[in-house]
């Protein structure tokens, strides 16, 4: 079935009648009966049956019902769409972001983004750093963010930034005392932490055997933001990405942890398929805050303990 066809379907199904289908898209009821009847002799099965006179839809008809309002409520948004981008006043773009990317750095980005540019729509979507590459690759977002560097063949990856791993604690933690957390530091609390199968896992691993001392977790998690959510009530320590402070999360302070752990701030992107106008604009707003963000997490303001 072609688009026209099944938007044929989709009125004789919705108003219930041939003339009612007719009256809808402005054609005439034979020519809805011919099309009727060409959509069925295509797909080898009947839609319609007469009883007593009248034609009501056949259990196969009935199966193809939700599929043809999904297709028809998104060829409704695709003419919308492409309205707004021929009158150059709209758009939509489509963000994958994985962990405090798509929690802190997308939120407080799009602000500034959309007071520039109102009329534009965002779509954000939080995934993990390897499915937000994939989703980038198949097309189904525009860009994509993550902490966490991602290589897949026809992807563009480019580093806007670094965020440093720093350690937070509940509010009155004796950890807050310091003026920089280690390692060994950590060892006497039970620490909220990565797994060593993750690439945030891996880094800190190196970082702990760099400090001398071994990694010890006792609530494994997969995301900063979950990782401080177990912190806001005092099940333990963790160490996370600094973009998780702006999270807009309370309950828990944090302190610089030493050895420095980076971890690379990338855009994703198609190899070959030119960004947007707005996509690009979004970029250069998340990287703005990027760099007020990362030129040195210490110097942010600290709660007195």
């Amino acid at each position: 079935m072609n688009a026209r066809q099944i938007e044929i379907f989709h009125a004789v199904m919705r108003s219930g009648t041939l003339s009612g289908a007719a009256s809808f898209l402005g054609i005439s009821q034979p020519a809805v009966s011919k099309a009727m009847r060409t959509i069925e002799t295509r797909l080898g099965f009947k839609l319609l049956r007469p009883v007593k006179g009248r034609l009501y839809p056949t259990p196969e008809a009935q199966r193809l019902l939700p599929d043809a309002d999904r297709i028809i409520n998104e060829l409704s948004a695709f003419d919308r769409l492409a309205g707004e981008v021929k009158t150059g006043g709209a758009g939509l773009v489509r963000v994958a972001a994985s962990s405090s990317a798509a929690t802190a750095l997308l939120p407080a980005s799009t602000l500034a983004f959309q007071q520039a540019n109102p009329a534009v729509r965002i779509s954000s979507y939080l995934l993990p750093a390897r499915y937000v590459a994939e989703a980038v690759t198949a097309g189904e977002a525009d860009f994509g963010l993550a902490l966490s560097p991602v290589q897949l063949p026809g992807l563009s990856v480019r580093t806007l930034g670094g965020s440093r791993m720093v350690c937070i604690a509940p509010t009155g933690h004796p950890l807050l005392a310091r003026e920089t957390v280690t390692p060994a530091d950590l060892d006497p609390f039970p620490l909220i932490s990565f797994g060593s199968e993750t690439h945030f896992g891996q880094l800190l691993d190196q970082a702990f055997e760099r400090g001398g001392a071994r990694r010890r977790v006792g609530l494994q998690v997969t995301s900063s933001i979950v990782a401080a959510s177990y912190v806001q009530r005092a099940i333990g320590v963790a160490l996370v990405d600094s973009f998780t402070l702006n999270a807009g999360l309370s309950g828990f302070d944090w302190r610089p942890f030493t050895p420095a752990v980076v971890l690379p701030v990338t855009v994703m992107s198609q190899g070959n398929h030119l960004l947007s106008r707005h996509a690009t604009a979004l970029i250069r707003s998340i990287e703005s805050t990027v760099q007020a963000w990362t030129g040195a997490p210490s110097a942010r303001r600290r709660k007195p303990n």
